[in-house]
């Protein structure tokens, strides 16, 4: 699956019994290996837009294409399948699980997939821990990192399936400016050496600036920058 697209999405909620416009006829495309930033002002939009991206909302009228299967067409069972197998997911709090190890949390996906062998999975997991620094960390719990290793572990985590593409939403939000750029450049590296495609939501200017292409969220509509 090499290719995520819209169709003249919209999205909308329901706000004191009234319909809330918040995407309005939304086109893009993204491809694999793509680097991509979603900007734009609190509450336009961006998250709203990530979520529908990679499946896990639907959008109130429009297409999502994954590849060449419509995602309207795609059963909950085939979408599950699809994230575990091509997507990656990285939010701005880490999400990790507090009683499980740094190990066991970045294996969590692994045990999910059909092939999973514990001998290969551990071997993989270990390796990408030593690849971000953390191979000291594997046996802690998450309350005894820092916030930037916790992220780093929620990045590991999400490459550890080798996604075709990583949804970032706010990832550097919570960290003050040295970890954020340091997560950073370890975003872009992540992206270039197992060539996956960033999908990025982001305040921060100069982290959008390091992407491909730069789209904007204003008065529910999008626009490349």
């Amino acid at each position: 699956m090499n290719n995520i697209s819209t169709n003249n999405i919209y999205k909308s909620f329901k706000h004191n019994e009234e319909d809330m416009l918040v995407l309005e006829d939304i086109n893009i495309s993204i491809n694999h290996g793509d680097k991509v930033a979603i900007t734009g002002e609190s509450g336009a939009g961006k998250s709203t837009l990530l979520q529908i991206l990679a499946g896990l909302d639907s959008p109130s009228n429009g297409i999502i294409k994954f590849g060449n299967q419509e995602a309207n067409l795609l059963s909950s069972i085939e979408k599950s399948n699809l994230r575990l197998h091509s997507f990656g997911f990285v939010y701005q709090f880490h999400h990790l699980l507090e009683d499980l190890t740094v190990f066991e949390n970045v294996l969590l996906p692994q045990e999910l997939m059909p092939s999973y062998k514990y001998s290969d999975a551990s071997k993989k997991v270990n390796d990408l821990l030593g690849q971000l620094g953390l191979k000291s960390r594997a046996n802690f719990l998450p309350w005894k990192l820092s916030g930037g290793e916790k992220q780093r572990v929620a990045i590991a985590r999400a490459i550890i399936n080798n996604p075709q593409f990583l949804f970032l939403d706010e990832p550097t939000g919570n960290l003050d400016i040295k970890n954020a750029n340091l997560v950073q450049d370890l975003i872009i590296q992540i992206a270039d050496e197992y060539k996956v495609a960033l999908i990025l939501s982001t305040h921060d200017n100069s982290f959008a600036q390091r992407m491909d292409k730069i789209y904007k969220i204003s008065n529910r509509n999008i626009i490349e920058v």
